[in-house]
Formats: structure tokens, sequence, C-alpha cells
């Protein structure tokens, strides 16, 4: 098996785990935290067969000037230097999954094993003090100000996730890609700007906690996409990673194309989660569990109203939950258009990048299908074997994909289903705004190609 999908495998399980019932050690916790921690792992697998194959200067430590000392063999095997960064990256960052890691090794030679330690080492030391080691939650605004994100009503204990993680250092470029702010900021009623009013009316009819106007395909849209922490599955960095193995399965990638291709994902992803940390608690947004209950009933609010929620997956007992962070931009949508775009670039899928038109025209059906990012994908949310709070088993949805547009215009509506997003914080309605977080990630994704195709590149500029 190709090593980088092998780890990435291995990887993938230990994130499971981390949110899984009976092993939840929360050492990476949340998506911003999963997202730094595959970003570490493949860089390291990235960076090993660079200097070992003479292209060292395509390495990610020799991009960012990071001075390593790093000394690479003139052979050896590609299975034992890599299985060396794999190990060492992640019983640094799941320590408590070591039986589990050594479980995984298998017979290596010790040179190869220890050129691998010492890449990874050498990355772990790039990154030990990038800001992710500060608090990562702190308590709700004792007198929240109207608009102000606030404690879900039905979680009222719920603290904040990340306010400071717009402080990690990228791991691209040093400033955050640009983000408008969202409509109607800055003004005493969001109610007046026409924009917030149509997502407000969208979002309080499609994602209540009763089906009402919502379609059973919306809600198989907003469930497919969930991974809010779930038991058993974890967060949406882990079912993106999920989503490139699949794409990438049946393209016959080399070793260098596929370290590649998961190193720009990965690295799009955690900067899409410091770009996103960044802007929500810049922009502090409530979400419309508030929103919709605090405006005037008069004016189309409802005291009473409740969201469907983040799926309750595998987890007895029926609760109503809202993620613990603010609203704009969706963390959901700019991981999911940075992989996408990544994608599109890294594998050569189509001419151009995927733009916030190509999204918009999904809906309108306006979008052609591209032959090359056709792709299949069962969602651990939807597999058959995932529960409802009820207890009853989810059926089986094998859902196919006809563009990686499609695919982004779907993960970022999916939250309007689920009422725990504006729709605008995902996506805008006028293609030419640069609000929501689809149109941050696309930037994000372009961002990290470009960084690792910068000549020379591992597996050849494009």
């Amino acid at each position: 098996m190709n090593p980088v999908l092998y780890w990435n495998d291995v990887l993938l399980e230990a994130s499971r785990r981390d949110f899984t019932r009976g092993f939840n050690n929360a050492q990476q916790p949340g998506p911003i935290r999963t997202a730094r921690a595959m970003a570490i792992v493949h860089i390291a697998l990235h960076d090993v067969i660079a200097f070992r194959t003479g292209n060292g200067a395509s390495a990610y430590l020799n991009k960012k000037g990071v001075a390593h000392g790093v000394v690479a063999p003139n052979g050896g095997s590609f299975d034992g230097q890599m299985a060396g960064a794999a190990m060492t990256t992640l019983k640094a960052l799941y320590p408590n999954f070591t039986q589990f890691f050594d479980d995984s090794l298998g017979a290596v030679n010790a040179g190869d094993f220890a050129y691998g330690v010492a890449v990874g080492n050498a990355v772990l030391a790039h990154r030990a003090n990038d800001g992710s080691n500060t608090m990562l939650t702190r308590g709700q605004p004792s007198s929240p100000a109207y608009g102000q994100h606030r404690a879900d009503p039905f979680q009222p204990g719920q603290s904040q996730l990340g306010p400071v993680w717009g402080n990690v250092t990228r791991f691209l470029g040093a400033a955050h890609k640009p983000l408008a702010d969202f409509p109607g900021r800055g003004t005493p009623d969001y109610l007046a700007n026409a924009d917030y009013r149509a997502d407000f009316d969208e979002v309080r009819d499609l994602g209540a906690v009763g089906r009402g106007a919502r379609t059973a395909e919306q809600q198989r849209i907003g469930v497919y996409w969930g991974y809010d922490g779930a038991n058993n599955l974890g967060v949406p960095p882990r079912l993106y990673n999920q989503i490139a193995r699949r794409v990438a399965a049946d393209r016959n990638l080399i070793l260098a194309q596929t370290a590649e291709l998961f190193a720009i994902v990965n690295v799009a992803m955690a900067d899409a989660g410091i770009d996103a940390w960044h802007y929500k608690y810049t922009n502090d947004l409530w979400r419309p569990v508030v929103g919709v209950r605090q405006e005037d009933a008069t004016e189309g609010g409802d005291p009473f109203w409740a969201p469907l929620g983040a799926p309750q997956t595998n987890v007895p007992g029926r609760s109503t939950f809202t993620p613990n962070f603010p609203a704009y931009p969706s963390g959901h949508a700019t991981f999911g258009a940075a992989l996408f775009q990544a994608l599109r670039l890294t594998l050569k899928t189509a001419p151009a990048p995927i733009s916030v038109a190509d999204v918009l025209a999904v809906e309108s059906g306006g979008a052609a299908a591209v032959a090359g990012e056709t792709f299949n994908f069962v969602s651990d949310e939807l597999d058959g074997i995932a529960s409802d709070p009820d207890g009853s088993v989810r059926t089986k949805v094998d859902k196919q994909f006809t563009s990686f547009a499609e695919a982004v215009w779907e993960n970022s509506v999916s939250r309007i289903y689920l009422g725990v997003h504006w729709r605008f914080d995902g996506i805008p309605r006028d293609a030419a705004q640069n609000v929501g977080g689809v149109p941050l990630g696309l930037a994000i994704g372009q961002e990290a190609h470009s960084f690792f195709n910068t000549l020379p590149s591992l597996a050849g500029s494009a």
C-alpha cells in the first residue's frame, strides 16, 4: 500500500478515536486543532520524500526557510523512512494512542526509521511555538450586545471554542486571506439589510427542528456533511480527508504525487481553520438559535424557535446542539472549499480554479458536470451503521457528485438545513461578493497549491 495513504488511514483512525465515547481523550479537540495536527503529519511525510530524492528545495521546511539540520540518506526504504516521520508526529500529537501506533508499525530498518524521526522532529520543532498552546476556551459574555455570539440557549453552560485561534501562525503566508463583513454588520437592525433578511427567513423556515418546509433531500444534505465532533466520527477535517482518499483512489498516483496532494489539502485546511476562526471572533456574530429567537416576533423572529441542530450521531437521547463558536464564516464551508479547490488544482481536473460563480451555478441548475471530478462517497453519518438519537440505524446513502463545485455548494448549504448557520456564513447570493467561507476557502486552496507548486515542486510544477 502507498505509505502516504497507509499513514493517513492511521491518522484518521486516531482522530476517530479522539472523538469516540470510551476513547475520548480530547488530545486535538475541535476541528481547528485536528486540522493543524493533520497538516503536521502530512508535511513530515512530504518532506521525507523531498529530502530523500535530492529535491530538498521542494521541501516545505526549506520553502519556509527553516534551519532544520536534516541530512537525508542516499538510499533506503521509503516505507521505513515515512514510518519514522509518521510515528514521531503521531505520537507527539496523540500520545494516548501510542500503543495503537506501535501496533500499526511493521518491520523497518533502524537507519531508515531514524531518518524519518529526524524529519518529523524538525516539523514538530518548527510548529512548537506557533501559538496553538494558548487556552482554547473562554466563557460567554455576561451582557451580550445585539447580534453578538452567546451560548446556545439549549446548552446554557456552553463555553466558546478557539477565541484566539486566529492568532496561530499560518502554515502558508503570514496574512489572513481577505474576507468582507457579513450583511448588515455595524447596523442597529440586521433585518433591515435585504441579504440578511433573506437568509434569516430561509434558516428559520428550513432549519427548524420540525421539518416544516425542509425537504427530505435537504435534511439528507444537512446530516450527510455533519461530523460535528460526533461519537465515532470526529470533525470535518477527518471527513474531508476521507473524501480526498476517495477522489485519489482510482488515479494511479505515484508516491510523490500522493504525498504532495495530501500535504496541500491538509495545509490548506489548517490555514482554513486559522483564517475562519480569526474572522469568527472578529465578527462575533450570533448563530440562528440565538438570532431567530432574539428578533422581535413582529419582524419575523420566533422566541420559541429551535434548530434541527448538529446531528447527534451514535448518542442516545435527542438534544438540540449548535457549535460553540460564532457563526461568520462557516468552518465547514471554509474547510470544504479549501479542500475541493486544492483537489482541482493539484489533480488538474479543470482548466480554471473553482469560482464562487461555479458554486452558485449548482443551485441555479446551470452547472455542468466535470468528467474528472465525478466521484461517489458514503459519509460516516449515513453509512448504514451510524444511529440517530432514538436508536434507529440511518439508511446508507452512496451519493454521487458530478463536480467539485457541486460538493462545495452542498457542503456549504448543509448547515442551513441543520439550522446552525446563516446562508451568508457559507456563500453569498451574489458571486461578486467576497462573503462567507466558500470564497475564503477557495482562496486558501489556491494559496496552498501555489505554495507547494512554486518551483521546484515535489511532484512536478503545475
